[in-house]
């Protein structure tokens, strides 16, 4: 049966936190949404909305993992009133840069600063009612405009992602969701975002990719997620990274998830070819495709 394909874009209606390992006293923040929190904030909707009594978190949790497919949500800008991605990419003798169709390539750390403002925290030690000594910190965020150059007005910050979904029901349940919290500290406020583009699509950031397989694959040169070679990596160039997140449903506590460090997104083939990557339930790319 083949996968339906959409393309979703989500809007910042407050400050964004993906959280990655920090810095000193600076909780670093990623400039992308990984599938597998997308996915999460998702199943917290779907359970909220759907049941009157205790939300069934878990099984509506496995549907989506079993029904659908999510990419990574990446920051967009608006150009001539459509958001248009920008996307990571390493190239040889300038490391990581993020690259748009109409404005060229821009390195990641002037990148960052377009996106990224900075929140103080710190910890209240009750038994003195001030704050606790060494908890100083501060925390990076995705503003939701862009910081505008002189003579600019700021515009607002989008993320676009795709979605693959097995039947027209499953997508349909997905389209009604218009608006999610993401990331850390949603209790505070923070990582609320609304949808303001539903719409079914023919490609994934520009690459075609396969439907008709028993998983969606996407041939590409480029990784748009965490991805997992199974064979040699001497042909890959970009940096490998270890994740590891809380299991809630066991008692595993916080765990690995994935026994191998994987390629963070855009890393390349080092000789300019293209593979089949695999998008698994998780959201990471594997190639070659794993074995059922």
């Amino acid at each position: 049966m083949s996968w339906l394909l959409y393309r979703w874009v989500w809007q910042l209606e407050a400050p964004l936190s993906i959280g990655m390992p920090p810095a000193g006293t600076l909780n670093r923040c990623r400039l992308y949404v990984p599938a597998r929190a997308v996915w999460g904030a998702m199943t917290a909707e779907l359970a909220r909305n759907d049941s009157n009594d205790f939300p069934k978190y878990t099984e509506l949790g496995e549907k989506l993992r079993k029904q659908a497919r999510l990419t990574y949500l990446f920051p967009a800008g608006l150009s001539e009133d459509r958001f248009v991605p920008w996307l990571p990419i390493f190239k040889r003798g300038n490391g990581l840069v993020w690259q748009r169709e109409t404005r060229g390539c821009m390195p990641d750390r002037v990148f960052r600063s377009w996106l990224l403002d900075t929140r103080p925290g710190t910890a209240i030690d009750p038994t003195a009612d001030a704050a606790a000594e060494g908890s100083l910190r501060e925390t990076e965020c995705i503003g939701p405009f862009w910081r505008p150059a002189a003579n600019e007005q700021p515009s607002p910050v989008g993320l676009v992602g795709y979605v693959f979904c097995r039947s027209e029901e499953i997508a349909r349940e997905i389209s009604k969701i218009d608006l999610l919290f993401l990331g850390g500290d949603t209790r505070y406020g923070l990582g609320r975002v609304r949808r303001v583009n539903w719409s079914e699509a023919s490609d994934v950031f520009g690459t075609k990719p396969i439907l008709e397989a028993n998983t969606p694959c996407i041939s590409s040169g480029v990784v748009f997620a965490h991805a997992l070679r199974n064979n040699s990596d001497n042909t890959m160039v970009g940096a490998l990274e270890c994740l590891a997140g809380w299991d809630r449903t066991g008692t595993d506590g916080l765990a690995e998830l994935d026994h191998k460090p994987l390629w963070i997104p855009g890393s390349t083939i080092s000789n300019g070819a293209k593979a089949e990557w695999e998008i698994s339930e998780s959201g990471f790319w594997h190639y070659p495709p794993q074995s059922p």
